[in-house]
């Protein structure tokens, strides 16, 4: 995804080369805001046991071990009424240089008051990008759809009542 920011041949080879050492089969499909045909990802039989011992000869055993790390938690809500997209920039901006260094992944699915688009945001650390339905790269609210706010937050230390009361101040009110 993203392929996008990938401004050179040189740059896009390292990358793919990465890519490849993580898993050699493994398929890329370069994309710019995931935009793929569906059957290019799903239903693909893509999981093939033999492969994967071939790959890991430790796969099946049983008497392994295996670490989570337990400190990386989610966090998400949803809240029925729109969001004021002032109140919302400042909110995420201000989290994100504050603790964007335990907010390993962030997204949402926003409704903006006064706003028949669809708001999708989605952060890597302190990156974040914002885009509307309006761009063209996602359909906008169907007219018969329960419109709400979802945000998801994946990281370190996270404080789900501090998020929760940061995302209700974005409330248009």
């Amino acid at each position: 995804n993203k392929i996008g920011l990938v401004t050179d041949d040189e740059t896009k080879q390292a990358l793919i080369s990465k890519i490849r050492k993580i898993n050699a089969r493994a398929r890329i499909i370069e994309t710019t805001h995931a935009a793929v045909d569906i059957d290019d990802v799903l239903g693909i039989r893509a999981f093939d046991l033999a492969t994967v011992v071939e790959m890991d000869d430790a796969f099946l055993d049983v008497n392994g071990t295996h670490e989570h790390d337990a400190s990386v938690t989610s966090v998400g809500f949803t809240i029925a009424e729109p969001l004021n997209l002032e109140k919302l920039n400042a909110w995420i901006g201000s989290l994100l240089r504050e603790k964007g260094v335990d907010i390993f992944r962030s997204k949402g699915i926003l409704s903006i008051e006064g706003s028949l688009e669809k708001y999708v945001f989605q952060g890597v650390h302190m990156m974040m990008e914002m885009t509307s339905s309006a761009e063209g790269a996602f359909p906008k609210w169907n007219e018969d759809e329960a419109r709400s706010s979802r945000m998801i937050f994946i990281g370190r230390n996270l404080d789900r009542d501090e998020l929760e009361r940061g995302f209700k101040q974005c409330l248009a009110k």
